[in-house]
């Protein structure tokens, strides 16, 4: 992987992690599947989103999830 150098020379990685997630801030409300890396699956309600965690609704808890911890998300319209 080429990672992009600003004219300062420092990796220009904060910019490409945001953009990676930014659609998760559009599933704000919305139900969906979360496959996280461990092998476990949640079905669940996303109620906040921020650059590193996301905060999910499952049965009544509220779980905050590193987005790290994420394999991927499945949602469906």
């Amino acid at each position: 992987m080429v990672k992009k150098m600003n004219n300062k020379g420092k990796r220009n990685t904060q910019k490409k992690q945001i953009q990676n997630f930014e659609y998760a801030r559009k599933l704000r409300g919305k139900n969906v599947k979360i496959f996280l890396r461990n092998g476990e699956v949640l079905d669940a309600e996303v109620t906040g989103v921020s650059n590193y965690e996301i905060i999910v609704k499952v049965e009544n808890r509220n779980l905050l999830i590193f987005k790290h911890a994420i394999d991927y998300i499945e949602f469906q319209p």
